[in-house]
């Protein structure tokens, strides 16, 4: 389900970071002219600069396709927490895929990273996103008004929180 990622995982990476609908859904910065660009040279080194920093993982099929990511970004250690990020192709959205990533993804924030807890933004109105959270017991902890501007207008964010279990 998680793995880390392949040069073959690279075209997915690509696009998702080119998917400029998804980038604004995750309330990230998608690429401004994705192609006047090597899309996966972009790629390699967005994946490059996550990894040097936290924790980026494919979500593979049972195929062994990739299908998206999940990371956990600006990991504090001391205070054991991380942010934590998923995409996935659209195809595979709502499919039972982000459970069983989310999931995946807690263990190894708390087996392998040894932290207490993670954090997430969400954009208020990604009704599909806050379903899931919840469902995964994730708890509503902020509200961030007119948080994202995506170019044309601002959207609020919900912050929510998770306690690993020991």
């Amino acid at each position: 389900m998680l793995r880390p990622m392949q040069k073959r995982d690279l075209p997915c990476v690509a696009e998702l970071r080119s998917d400029i609908s998804l980038q604004h859904a995750l309330m990230a910065s998608p690429l401004q002219k994705p192609a006047a660009i090597d899309r996966l040279q972009e790629a390699t080194d967005w994946v490059e600069r996550k990894e040097a920093t936290g924790l980026f993982r494919i979500v593979s099929s049972q195929q062994d396709d990739a299908i998206g990511f999940v990371q956990i970004c600006d990991i504090h250690f001391k205070s054991r927490f991380g942010w934590f990020g998923i995409a996935l192709l659209r195809g595979e959205r709502g499919r039972g895929v982000g459970w069983a990533a989310l999931n995946a993804a807690e263990a190894v924030a708390r087996n392998d990273l040894g932290l207490f807890k993670l954090l997430l933004q969400v954009r208020s109105d990604n009704a599909q996103a806050i379903k899931l959270y919840e469902r995964a017991d994730w708890r509503l902890v902020g509200h961030l008004e007119a948080h994202y501007h995506d170019g044309q207008e601002r959207h609020d964010a919900a912050i929510y929180e998770k306690v690993l279990a020991a």
